[in-house]
Order: C-alpha cells, then sequence, then structure tokens
C-alpha cells in the first residue's frame, strides 16, 4: 500500500503544483493506509500496528520523492515534512 500510495502522491502532486495541495494528498494517504492496516489486522489496534501506518506514510513519501516525477525531478517544498507528519498522524490515530 505504502508504494502504490507513494506513486499516486508524485504522480498527483506533478499535476497539481499548489504547495498547499500536498497537505491533503499527505492527509488522505495517512487516512487510507491507516485504513488499509486496520482492515488487514481484522480492525484491531495497538502500538505495533500504529508503528507499522506510520513507517508505511513515511515509506510512501520517499517513494514520491526518488520517483522519476518526484522532488528530485522537480521541487521541494520545506512543508513537506509537515504534510508528512500530518500523515503519520492520521493513520496513527486511525490505529489507536
Amino acid at each position: 500500500m505504502a508504494f502504490a500510495c507513494g506513486a499516486a502522491w508524485g504522480a498527483i502532486r506533478g499535476v497539481m503544483p499548489f504547495i498547499y495541495f500536498n497537505f491533503l494528498l499527505a492527509a488522505g494517504f495517512g487516512y487510507g493506509i491507516g485504513e488499509v492496516v486496520s482492515l488487514s489486522a481484522n480492525r484491531k489496534r495497538g502500538k505495533g500496528l500504529a508503528l507499522i501506518a506510520g513507517i508505511a506514510v513515511v515509506v510512501s513519501y520517499l517513494v514520491c520523492i526518488f520517483s522519476p516525477w518526484g522532488v528530485w525531478f522537480g521541487r521541494f517544498s520545506l512543508l513537506d515534512p509537515l504534510a508528512v507528519a500530518l500523515g503519520v498522524y492520521l493513520a496513527v490515530t486511525r490505529l489507536r
């Protein structure tokens, strides 16, 4: 799920040049990753699953920036770490 979200994040981000749109993408993918982890564990919750979801959001961002349409081939915003933190927060709170 992290690789699919990262590829989609990079593709959508390449089309939409708005910096603040990244916050919406991070929130959506964070919630989506949290939901998929929750469904795969039969709606169980716990610190371990929250850790897995948080790491998956970070991995999806890394896939986004290292993809051919990502940051290294485009633009970088200093607000990106805040967007990733928002995604991690939503993924973790989904599983607590």
